[in-house]
C-alpha cells in the first residue's frame, strides 16, 4: 500500500483497518446476496458492524412473513437511518405514522422524513411537505409544503408531483395554475401514481388546463379501477352509463351495474344512487324496483341529501301502488 509522508498529511488508512473494512463489506454482499430471510445471522452482524444494509435488510425482513413484526421492523429501520441510509428513515417514518409499533406517532415520523429530506430523498421530502399542508404536528404552511413536493417530485417521487399538482389545481399556499397541475398528474400517473390518474381523468373530462378528452378519461378510470382504486370503478361507471366517452350500450350499463354494485359495496353511497337508478330503470338489466328502494333508502339515510330521499319516496309509492305480485 502506498501512503503520503509529510507534515499535517492524514487519511492514509493502516493496513489493519482496510482489511477490517474488506471484512465487514464481504459480510455484508453475503447478506444480501443470500438474503436476511435465509441468513438473518449474517444481516444481524452487518448491523452490528455498523453497515446500515445489513440493518435494512433485517427491517426488510421483519415485514414480510405470514406475521409480520413491525416493531422490529422499526427498530432496524431506525438502526439503519441512524448509520445514513435515508431510504430506510423513510421506512420508518411511513411505520411509525401508521401505528407499527404503537399508536400512530407523526411527530416522530415527521423527524423521520426530515432526516431523509436533509439527505435529499425525494420521498421523505415529499412526506414532510404533507406534514407542513395538514399543520397537525408543524404549524401549517402551504408555501413550505409545495416546496417540499417540489424538492420530492424534482427527485422522481410521484407522490410529490401528485401533491403539488393539488396545490396548483386549487391554489393552496400557491398561485393557481391548471396547465402546470394537468402537467404534473400527467408525470405523476406515467409513474403509476393512480389517485393522480384520477385527477387528471377529471380535468381530462372538464377541459381544465388543456384539450378536453372524454375518451381518454374513460381508459384512466379503467386503468385505475383495475390497479384495485374503488373510486375510479365509480367515475368509470357514471361514464359508462351517461355514454360519456364511450358509447351508451347494453353491454356497457350491464359492466356500469357491475361497477357501481362493487363500489356501493365498499361504501361510496353516490355509487348506491346510481346502481338504484339501473335497476329502477332496467339499464344493464331487469328492473327491480324492490332492490332500487333499498339502494335508494341506504343513500337517503347517509346523506340525507335530496335526491336520494326523493328518489325512495317515489319507488316506494311505485311499489305500494303495485302492491303484491
Amino acid at each position: 500500500m502506498l501512503c503520503s509522508f509529510g507534515f499535517g498529511l492524514y487519511g492514509c488508512a493502516s493496513t489493519e483497518e482496510v482489511e477490517r473494512s474488506r471484512a465487514d463489506y464481504e459480510v455484508a454482499d453475503k447478506c444480501l446476496e443470500i438474503g436476511a430471510d435465509k441468513a438473518p445471522e449474517l444481516c444481524r452482524e452487518t448491523c452490528s458492524r455498523g453497515i446500515a444494509a445489513g440493518c435494512w435488510a433485517l427491517g426488510r425482513l421483519f415485514m414480510g412473513g405470514d406475521v409480520p413484526d413491525l416493531s422490529a421492523a422499526v427498530h432496524e429501520f431506525d438502526s439503519a437511518c441512524q448509520l445514513g441510509d435515508a431510504p430506510s428513515c423513510v421506512e420508518a417514518g411511513v411505520l411509525v405514522d401508521g401505528g407499527g409499533d404503537g399508536p400512530p406517532d407523526a411527530t416522530r415520523a415527521m423527524r423521520f422524513y426530515r432526516i431523509a429530506c436533509d439527505k435529499n430523498h425525494p420521498t421523505g421530502c415529499s412526506n414532510l411537505g404533507l406534514a407542513y399542508q395538514l399543520g397537525e404536528v408543524v404549524p401549517k404552511d402551504e408555501l413550505r409544503a409545495s416546496q417540499l413536493y417540489q424538492r420530492g417530485c424534482a427527485g422522481g417521487d410521484p407522490g410529490g408531483c401528485a401533491n403539488l399538482a393539488f396545490l396548483l389545481h386549487y391554489g393552496i399556499g400557491v398561485s393557481k395554475n391548471d396547465k402546470r397541475a394537468r402537467e404534473l398528474y400527467e408525470d405523476a400517473c406515467r409513474q403509476k401514481h393512480h389517485r393522480a390518474c384520477g385527477n387528471l381523468a377529471a380535468m381530462l373530462l372538464a377541459g381544465r388546463g388543456g384539450d378536453k378528452d372524454e375518451a381518454r378519461a374513460v381508459e384512466i378510470y379503467r386503468s385505475t379501477c383495475d390497479a384495485g382504486v374503488i373510486e375510479g370503478c365509480g367515475n368509470l361507471a357514471v361514464l359508462l352509463e351517461s355514454g360519456t366517452g364511450i358509447e351508451r350500450s347494453p353491454k356497457h350499463l350491464e359492466e356500469a351495474r357491475r361497477l357501481y354494485g362493487k363500489t356501493c359495496d365498499a361504501g361510496i353511497v353516490d355509487a348506491c344512487l346510481g346502481l338504484g337508478r339501473l335497476f329502477e330503470t332496467g339499464g344493464g338489466g331487469a328492473v327491480d324496483l324492490e332492490q332500487a328502494a333499498r339502494l335508494y333508502r341506504r343513500a337517503c339515510g347517509a346523506t340525507q341529501e335530496r335526491e336520494a330521499c326523493e328518489r325512495w319516496e317515489r319507488v316506494k309509492r311505485a311499489l305500494d301502488t303495485r302492491g303484491p305480485d
